[in-house]
């Protein structure tokens, strides 16, 4: 199963809170408190999260009394695939497809490492191809779904049941 782990979830959780923010005020900073508070979660959790962020180049920390947390870029320049990355490092499904020190060791003998990079490519333009600002306003992402749901003909008898959960 291919899984992003929680803390990337509630990561991005907490950046949409900062997101919401962004249009009105670029330079407001969010406590920590603040956005634990909005986004359900820990002290302890949403400090641990904010303080992997800050190292990113789309999260500003500052310190002290006044301090907090803030975007350093519209939701819509910041992409899943950077988010992803800060907490938990490049997209590799696979060991040959990976950078580390400890590569494939049936590298020499394998055939399938070019597939598996082309799917690693595949699943990395897709959460490149995905902003925060999408994620936060899903219309975005599929602005004309009523249009194609409707052509659809093959989907029409599942489209009312997807519809209706909200």
């Amino acid at each position: 199963m291919i899984r992003l782990n929680k803390m990337t979830d509630y990561g991005t959780v907490l950046l949409s809170a900062m997101a919401i923010n962004y249009a009105d005020n670029p330079m407001r900073l969010h406590s920590s408190v603040e956005l634990a508070q909005q986004a359900g979660l820990t002290q302890t959790t949403t400090q641990k999260i904010l303080k992997e962020l800050a190292g990113s180049d789309f999260v500003h920390a500052e310190r002290g009394k006044s301090g907090g947390y803030r975007l350093l870029r519209p939701s819509a320049d910041i992409s899943l695939i950077d988010i992803v990355e800060v907490l938990e490092g490049p997209i590799a499904l696979t060991s040959c497809v990976t950078t580390s020190a400890y590569p494939c060791s049936s590298r020499h003998v394998c055939f399938l490492g070019g597939n598996w990079e082309k799917i690693n490519s595949a699943i990395s333009h897709a959460l490149k191809d995905v902003s925060l600002a999408d994620l936060c306003n899903p219309e975005n992402m599929f602005p004309d779904q009523e249009a194609l749901m409707n052509t659809n003909q093959t989907q029409s008898k599942l489209t009312p049941s997807v519809m209706e959960v909200k």
